[in-house]
């Protein structure tokens, strides 16, 4: 039994994600409210006494929706440890985790960030929990399967795992539509969210354009471009429908039905409650909302006064002039699969064309002059692992990269040419200031002082001061921000959103929404009026110095880069919205100048759980029922992860695994613990590896084994990772024997008058194998992380080991004397050794022509080698099977040696991606196939020989010696000590695959001997075969799927066959599903 093969099997079968940056530096304090514990440190506690008003105020609003209440207080977590803003509802944990940055995404309207992302995670924690279908003790159960390859090694009991299966069955299955469309609801009366115009905007268009989201396609997430959004998109509208149809209370009798432990499709749970199933529905609301936007924008008539320069991609924004008027810089995410996946572009009027010109860059640029600009970009990893937004100048003439702030959270910066300065926008604590530059731009000074959460958008200079767009409470306004003092004014503070205003040369233009689409508006000192038009909406307008305006149209799925070729003033855009009060309501929160004064104490160590999950295995051939469990730190300081299982014949898997993340670095405890039992009829050996079936073996074998590993892990500000560890192994053996013996029939009448068996029984012990292991590894991830990365990687390089160790071996290879005690004992022999393993691939992609679909090729490197070339090949390297050449058994002796060398080579062809072809609990997103070619060796090893033959020509007996006897006195079929002359290799015949009971080849039976040379080859053949290539073809099938709406389902199929190996033709497949590739 080999332990290594459970750990595997182990890091297969479980799913999680490492913490690698601790953040120990943070002292964290807690608030506890009525119904809440509200965790923060000394740079969030702004944001977390916000928080704890909002919380408290929507906690028994929304637990009346869904008549339900949470058995514990619920742990609010409030980070700002990098510049992302999200909030993650654990609704398993009672845990809401809020990042204090204020989202600024393109695809969403402005509202105070804290009062929207409380309300909207909240939610989450209550509808969720109403859908759980046990107690949230219970996250899900497991089925699980492994089978193995036939072919094994005689110190083993099974073959190396050629399919692995996992899959889950979930306490909870709510389709990401329905939950966010109710997260965004949150409950009637409340105004922290609402129907804001962007959200219109994506919805009119995909309307207009015909291209919604089908119903089967709002069932999961996994998607690419802005499609995840409008699954939040859409799912919010059509959960307004369902309120607006069918009240509010259909929302919580919904949940309670998919709260069935035998319901898993919300189909059935909304026909349960309102008669008709989500595809009706869909039509329903698909009609109604149709009918809705062809009323309103009827009246719409788009002069296409501009010409788009840029349209590949779906976010192309931030467009600004160059000061010569002969470039635009903007910001791209074309070639990228998401859309804040954005690059610096410069758009080349006179070639009509786009450059690329900087990876990973965000917000607006500015230009100091034709040949500078400045940008932001995330920094690498400071000393916490923080990223942080800083300010990067780039160089046309040079082209250098120059870094201007270190650590500053700076973006949208803004050159002011009368003062030769930087003017940007910084963050602490969820609030936004305005910050200025001296003129050597690296040195920086907060002009204001805002501490109440306003969220500043984009500078542009007005006069000799800065107005700024931001937003307190819903929508934008324009700030005037006085250049001198810091003080600022309200410069317009419209009922609709004023938004990315730009002044030059006496004219003034913003986008704003009065009549429900975003619009330019412009100024000057003869004339004002809308300039736009549009079905979708306009944004970003940036002036050039000879006037004119470029901006960002959001047209037919995506922002596209456009130049307005006259300005024609319009008297008002024809969207039916006109002055209507009601739609211009932005209602002032009563939290708005609120923060809880509770007085704060220590962080008290909390975990979340104990969380448990049951699990059914069928292992070789039996059902092994057990139990995974978890429990996790509210701040995840520390992780336990768990298991167990056994099955009929008291074989019993333990695993505890334990993580402590406090300090800077993490470390980790992991445990491990089987026990196999078995029987086994055995054949007594001669020294020449064949058997005699007159003397047996009947054993009943047990086997414990343990391995533990503790160590710790670091990261690199590269992203690389370091972990070193000790490993400590043991393996016992126990054994009960009848051994029985018989004489052969020719020998009964001259000894016994009749053949009676003779019996002799014992039993014992020992030790196998105790090893120690100390190593250290370094993994790094480095592919593009663009859709369907996992899947199927297009560029990049990953390096999933590069580890060396050293092992201090000891393995029984025998009993010997005592020479103290005079008694046997178990000969421990040494086989201390280095090693170095090596696994890296490398990705790249191509396209036939610019209309197909990308073509991925990966190539994979794996080379293993170990110090002690002479150890026992118990601790070879073995080159097959799964992690290997596949076209072979893992256990191939001809590819096991102290030194294996292995090439991989693949082609991946997309068949489709992006799809949802399923229903219910499962759907088929993405498809794939590939041809793969591997070749690889292994040197310096001994292969022992399951039965060999010498010719009569040949006195092997001649030329043995211990160098060349191995294990239980089988020889070494390669002869790796050069004993046998060159002249006898083709003379002598060995059979390396047999297993060694089934030989007995008494008195030369002729039956036996022909299937002996069918399955032999001379040493000197061997020799060849073993120090040759050894090349294998094969072709994989990858299907991604979802189950349960938001479990992703990886699926691989593989069949993989050698190439020109006389002795391994057959074919070998391999399977596997798992939760990832």
């Amino acid at each position: 039994m080999r332990l290594y093969i459970y750990i595997l099997i182990i890091s297969n079968l479980i799913f999680g994600q490492l913490v690698w940056w601790t953040h120990s530096e943070l002292e964290w304090k807690t608030i506890e409210t009525e119904h809440f514990k509200i965790h923060f440190y000394d740079k969030t506690e702004r944001s977390a006494r916000e928080a704890a008003e909002i919380a408290e105020y929507v906690y028994p609003h929304i637990t009346k929706v869904y008549d339900f209440i949470p058995e514990n207080k619920t742990d609010i977590v409030i980070k700002d440890v990098d510049d992302y803003s999200n909030g993650s509802a654990y609704y398993y944990d009672n845990m809401i985790e809020i990042w204090a940055k204020p989202l600024d995404y393109d695809l969403r309207g402005s509202h105070r960030w804290m009062q929207d992302v409380i309300s909207h995670e909240f939610t989450h924690i209550i509808q969720l929990g109403k859908s759980m279908k046990f107690s949230r003790s219970f996250p899900g159960s497991y089925i699980q399967m492994l089978s193995y390859e036939k072919e094994k090694r005689d110190d083993v009991l099974y073959g190396y795992p050629n399919q692995i299966t996992s899959y889950p069955i979930p306490n909870t299955a709510v389709p990401p539509w329905f939950a966010e469309g109710t997260a965004q609801h949150t409950y009637d009366e409340i105004f922290f969210d609402y129907w804001d115009s962007i959200r219109d905007m994506l919805l009119r268009d995909k309307f207009y354009y015909n291209s919604l989201l089908t119903m089967d396609e709002m069932n999961f997430f996994g998607k690419c471009g802005i499609d995840n959004e409008l699954v939040y998109n859409q799912g919010y509208s059509l959960v307004e429908f369902i309120v607006d149809q069918y009240g509010e209370e259909s929302l919580k009798e919904i949940s309670e039905s998919l709260s069935n432990p035998f319901n898993y499709s919300v189909s059935y749970a909304i026909k349960d409650v309102i008669g008709i199933d989500s595809y009706q529905l869909y039509e329903q609301w698909k009609a109604f909302t149709n009918e809705d936007y062809a009323l309103k924008i009827k009246n719409i008539r788009d002069l296409n006064n501009y010409k788009i320069i840029e349209s590949e991609g779906t976010s192309n924004i931030n467009p600004i002039w160059s000061p010569d008027n002969k470039n635009i810089a903007f910001l791209s995410n074309k070639s990228n699969d998401y859309f804040t996946q954005t690059d610096l572009f410069i758009y080349n009027l006179e070639k009509e064309e786009s450059e690329k010109i900087m990876s990973g860059v965000k917000s607006t640029p500015t230009w100091i002059n034709d040949s500078l600009i400045v940008y932001t970009k995330r920094s690498k990893p400071d000393k916490y692992g923080s990223k942080y937004f800083d300010l990067y100048l780039y160089d046309f003439k040079t082209e250098e990269e120059d870094r201007l702030s270190e650590g500053s959270r700076l973006f949208s910066p803004m050159y002011d040419k009368e003062n030769d300065c930087i003017v940007a926008i910084n963050t602490f604590d969820g609030t936004n200031n305005i910050v200025i530059s001296d003129t050597t731009f690296k040195n920086f000074n907060q002009i204001t002082n805002f501490k109440n959460g306003l969220q500043i958008f984009s500078i542009t200079k007005y006069n000799d001061n800065y107005l700024v767009d931001a937003v307190l409470n819903h929508g934008r306004d324009l700030y005037l921000i006085d250049s001198k003092t810091g003080e600022s004014s309200i410069f317009n503070g419209a009922k609709w959103d004023i938004r990315d205003p730009k002044n030059m040369n006496d004219t003034f233009v913003y986008s704003d929404d009065r009549y429900g689409i975003y619009n330019l508006y412009y100024k000057n000192s003869n004339n004002e009026g809308y300039i736009t038009n549009v079905v979708g909406g306009a944004f970003k307008p940036h002036i050039s110095s000879d006037g004119r305006i470029v901006f960002s149209i959001y047209q037919d799925g995506g922002y596209k880069i456009a130049i307005l070729n006259d300005v024609i003033f319009i008297d008002s855009p024809g969207y039916a919205l006109l002055d209507n009060e009601d739609y211009y309501k932005r209602e002032t929160s009563i939290l708005l100048d609120r923060q809880n004064e509770s007085l704060a104490s220590d962080y008290v160590d909390s975990m979340t759980g104990p969380f448990f999950m049951p699990r059914i295995t069928y292992d070789y051939n039996t059902i092994k029922p057990g139990l995974y469990f978890y429990d996790i730190h509210s701040l995840r300081h520390i992780a336990i992860f768990g298991g167990g299982s056994i099955n009929s014949n008291k074989d019993l898997d333990l695993f505890l695994l334990f993580d402590y993340h406090k300090n800077k670095n993490s470390y980790f405890f992991n445990f491990y613990w089987l026990t196999r039992n078995t029987s086994r009829l055995q054949y007594y050996r001669r020294s020449n590896g064949l058997s005699l079936d007159n003397i047996t073996y009947d054993v009943d074998y047990s086997y414990y084994l343990f391995s533990s590993d503790m160590g710790t892990r670091f990261p690199k500000k590269n992203g690389g990772k370091f972990s070193i560890f000790h490993t400590y192994s043991h393996q016992r053996q126990f054994f009960d024997v009848i051994q029985t013996q018989v004489l052969p029939d020719e020998y009964i009448e001259d000894f016994l008058f009749e053949n009676e068996a003779n019996y002799v029984f014992y039993d014992g012990a020992y030790d196998a194998f105790k090893g120690h292991a100390l190593t250290l590894k370094y993994e790094h991830d480095g592919r593009k992380k663009d859709f369907l990365y996992r899947m199927n990687p297009k560029r990049g390089i990953k390096i999933n080991n590069l580890s060396l160790s050293y092992e201090w071996n000891k393995f029984f290879e025998g009993y010997k004397v005592n020479s103290d005690t005079e008694s046997i004992v178990p000969d421990l022999t040494n086989h201390n050794t280095f090693r170095f393993m090596t696994d890296i691939s490398g990705y790249s992609m191509f396209k036939l022509n610019e209309e197909d679909k990308e073509i991925s090729v990966s190539y994979n490197l794996q080379y293993n080698t170990m110090s002690n070339m002479d150890t026992d090949d118990f601790f070879y390297f073995f080159g097959g099977g799964l992690p290997g050449i596949k076209g072979y058994t893992f256990f191939d002796p001809i590819l096991q040696g102290p030194t294996t060398t292995i090439f991989t080579n693949q082609i991946r062809f997309p068949v489709f991606s992006g799809k949802a072809i399923g229903q219910s609990s499962f759907y088929i997103n993405s498809f794939s196939i590939s041809l793969i070619h591997q070749m690889g060796r292994a040197q310096n090893g001994i292969i022992a020989s399951k039965a060999t033959i010498a010719t009569a020509a040949a006195n092997l007996d001649e030329f043995l010696s211990t160098e060349m006897i191995i294990g239980s006195e089988q020889i070494d079929a390669l002869d790796r000590a050069n004993l046998i002359p060159d002249y006898l290799e083709d003379l002598i015949y060995v059979d390396i695959y047999k297993e060694y009971d089934k030989y007995k080849l008494e008195n030369f039976d002729a039956e036996e001997l022909e299937e002996f040379y069918n399955n032999a080859e001379t040493m000197r053949s061997l020799k060849k075969r073993y120090n040759s290539f050894k090349r294998s073809i094969g072709i994989e099938f990858r299907l991604l799927a979802f189950s349960f709406y938001s479990f992703p389902t990886a699926i691989t199929y593989e069949y993989h066959i050698p190439v020109s190996d006389p002795f391994t033709k057959s074919g070998r497949q391999y399977l596997r599903i798992l939760f990832d590739f």
